[in-house]
């Protein structure tokens, strides 16, 4: 999928599948991947994404590198990983505690001189992009990302990668399903509410990607409010 095809699909409308839907606590795990699935324009309430295989491949092959069952099952468990890495929180006690930064990365990150500049340029990008996420209204301050990080982002793309991993044949479907139960779990640890759930996916992808986050704000105000959305009367995960 081109890079133009993928703004345009940014502004598209919810999309449901009406032939072969899930419900019920199934649907609120599908629904972690709601962000990237509405990215990608998908059926946010099945595990068919109904997107052509040819745009399915490509994203997983090309974003993705996957390109096999063992390549799906390494990506699938990196992003559960990256809710678990302790010297993530080293960072966030850093943009904290901005006049000690230096200590405090110093003392907590691995000496290695490649992994300490990996974690050092995070903290560089997550000064850069709190400030614009206060401005943007997305949050008020530092705090309400304290708790919920970037976990939305891990666990999204991860359920919705699962369901592109499933339709290519790399997952079975009780795998998909264990890993989509699994998924929403360990999210609960973070999001209390679907809307901390959409402001840490935006936090994520903004680390990522940098400013311009107008589409992913689009996105979350959609699945939020509008009626024939999924989460519209969802309040709590």
């Amino acid at each position: 999928m081109g890079f133009f095809s993928k703004i345009l699909n940014t502004f598209k409308s919810i999309r449901l599948n009406d032939k072969n839907p899930v419900n019920g606590q199934e649907l609120d795990f599908l629904l972690v991947g709601s962000m990237y699935a509405e990215q990608q324009s998908a059926y946010l309430n099945s595990y068919e994404t109904g997107l052509n295989k040819s745009d399915i491949t490509e994203l997983v092959a090309t974003y993705w590198g996957i390109y096999n069952q063992n390549d799906a099952v390494e990506a699938l468990q990196n992003l559960h990983y990256k809710n678990q890495d302790d010297n993530i929180n080293i960072v966030y006690k850093a943009v904290e505690d901005k006049q000690n930064y230096v200590e405090i990365l110093k003392s907590g990150l691995p000496n290695d001189k490649a992994t300490f500049h990996y974690y050092l340029d995070l903290y560089r990008k997550m000064n850069n992009v709190i400030p614009e996420l206060i401005e943007q209204k997305i949050i008020t301050d530092f705090s309400q990302l304290k708790k919920t990080k970037d976990s939305a982002w891990n666990y999204g793309r991860g359920v919705f990668l699962s369901r592109c991993c499933y339709e290519l044949g790399y997952l079975s479907e009780k795998e998909l399903k264990e890993y989509i139960a699994k998924s929403y779990a360990g999210i609960k640890s973070y999001c209390s509410t679907w809307q901390e759930y959409t402001n840490s996916y935006i936090f994520g992808r903004a680390i990522w990607a940098g400013s311009n986050n107008s589409g992913m704000i689009q996105i979350a105000d959609d699945l939020l409010n509008n009626e024939k959305s999924p989460l519209k009367n969802k309040k709590y995960l």
